[in-house]
C-alpha cells in the first residue's frame, strides 16, 4: 500500500500496553502476519521488528473471542493518546493516534465493503476446490476407448469432435461441482480463538 502511513510498534511495546508478555504478542504476531497479511517490517535475519499497530488491533478485535477482546479494553482503551516508546513527546503521541484512527477507520471500511478477506478460509477454499478439480481431470483417462474409437472410425476430425464434448461436458461437471461447494459453505466465518490473551 504505497503512500500509507502505519504507526509501527514493537512486540514489547505492545505486551508492556495490554499487560502480556512478550512472547505472547510475538505469537499472535507470527500467526497474523501468516493467516491475515500484517504489515511488518523486518531485520536482515527475516524477524519481525515492527508492525502496524492499526492492523494488529483490527485483526485481533475481528478474529479474538468477544470476552477476551472486551476485558482488554476495560483493562485500558485502545485509543488512548498515551506514547507506546515513552520518550516521545505529546505531539508524535497524538500525531500516532491521528495515524490510527485512519488505519482503524480504513480496516472498518475495506471490510464494510467486502475488499477483506481471511487468508486462513481463502487458502483452504482453494484447496478444496483445487482438488475437486484435479479429480474431475484424473477421470479423463477413463474416456481413451471413446477416444480410439473416434480416431478409428474418422481420423483427426473425429477426435477433435469428441474432445470438444468431454471439455464442455467436464467444464459442465467442474462448474456445477463448484457452486454446490459455495452453496454449501457458511455465510459467516467462526472467531478464531485467542487462547494465549
Amino acid at each position: 500500500m504505497a503512500g500509507d502511513q502505519h504507526v509501527m510498534v514493537t512486540p514489547g511495546e505492545v505486551a508492556a500496553r495490554d499487560k502480556v508478555s512478550k512472547a505472547a504478542v510475538t505469537k499472535l504476531v507470527r500467526r497474523f502476519v501468516e493467516q491475515h497479511g500484517l504489515p511488518v517490517e523486518r531485520d536482515a535475519r527475516d524477524r519481525v521488528v515492527r508492525f502496524s499497530l492499526a492492523h494488529y488491533d483490527h485483526i485481533r478485535g475481528e478474529f479474538s473471542s468477544s470476552e477476551k477482546v472486551a476485558a482488554a479494553r476495560r483493562e485500558e482503551p485502545v485509543a488512548t493518546a498515551k506514547p507506546v516508546g515513552g520518550s516521545q513527546s505529546r505531539d508524535e503521541a497524538l500525531r500516532q493516534e491521528a495515524w490510527l484512527k485512519v488505519g482503524r477507520e480504513k480496516l472498518r471500511r475495506q471490510e464494510e465493503i467486502g475488499q477483506l478477506l481471511r487468508a486462513d478460509k481463502t487458502r483452504e477454499a482453494m484447496t478444496v476446490c483445487g482438488r475437486e478439480i484435479q479429480s474431475m481431470v484424473a477421470r479423463l483417462q477413463n474416456r481413451a476407448d471413446d477416444m480410439a474409437l473416434a480416431v478409428g472410425r474418422e481420423g483427426v476430425h473425429g477426435l477433435r469432435v469428441l474432445l470438444r464434448q468431454i471439455s464442455f461436458e467436464l467444464n459442465t461437471e467442474i462448474a456445477n461441482r463448484l457452486e454446490e461447494i459455495m452453496t454449501g459453505a457458511a455465510e459467516q466465518d467462526d472467531l478464531v480463538e485467542d487462547h494465549e490473551l
